[in-house]
């Protein structure tokens, strides 16, 4: 019973533990667009 107990709250620390860098990785990826669309939109005012 022990054993089946420490599973399960491993699995679930896992999914947690991959749910959370899922978020963090989206936040991370958002951010980077962001900052590339800024320096783009820079770009395209020193051209002009």
């Amino acid at each position: 019973m022990v054993k089946k107990k420490i599973s399960k709250a491993l699995s679930a620390a896992l999914v947690v533990s991959m749910l959370a860098t899922g978020v963090i990785v989206a936040i991370q990826g958002n951010t980077t667009l962001e900052v590339a669309k800024s320096a783009g939109d820079k770009k395209v005012e020193v051209i002009k």
